[in-house]
Order: structure tokens, then sequence, then C-alpha cells
């Protein structure tokens, strides 16, 4: 079986999520719960074998590679922490924004 890794929800994208929420809320009601699972569930899979996803950005540093994960009409970002046996999130955006060029 798979090496589990522990997910690090970084505070931007806990903030995302609320946004995304509360947007949903407003315009359909009933919407926003299966959303806000869909999302919850998508970075709860990135438990087991995190770096199945497309490389959004990537650097010498292992630790600094960004990933992305598409869970339409969102993607999601995050980056593997391969020491700490983690996986850190760091933003949720809708695919029609303007995707993040860099991240902290």
């Amino acid at each position: 079986m798979p090496d589990r890794y522990r997910m690090i929800i970084r505070p931007e994208a806990a903030s995302d999520l609320a946004q995304i929420f509360s947007y949903i809320e407003q315009q359909s009601p009933q919407n926003a719960p299966r959303v806000a699972r869909m999302l919850v569930d998508a970075i709860d899979s990135l438990e087991i074998l995190p770096r199945r996803h497309k490389v959004h950005s990537s650097n010498k540093d292992r630790n600094r590679v960004i990933r992305s994960m598409p869970v339409p009409p969102y993607i999601l970002y995050y980056r593997v922490l391969e020491p700490q046996k983690a996986v850190e999130v760091l933003t949720i955006r809708h695919g029609s924004r303007r995707q993040p060029r860099r991240f902290k």
C-alpha cells in the first residue's frame, strides 16, 4: 500500500474555499455544500499518490515544485513536501480566472 501524506491547507486556500462556498451559496444555496464537498474530497485524495497531477511550475528544489489538480471548474494548486511526507495546498482558483504565476 502506498504511503499516506498528511495535508497542510494554507490560510489562502482555506479562504479560497470559504469564498467559493459563499459565492455559490448566494446564487444556488443547494449547490454550495456539494461543490465544497467536491473540493474537500479532491484535497483528501492527495493523501495517496500526490505526484499524479501535472507540474504547474518547477524549480531546482523538489519541495518548491507546484502541481495543479483540475477539479472542474476549479484548479487546486499544491506542492509535495517529501521530507515531511506532506502535501501543502496553496490556493484554489476558478479555471476562468487568471492563474497565479508565483507562489510563496
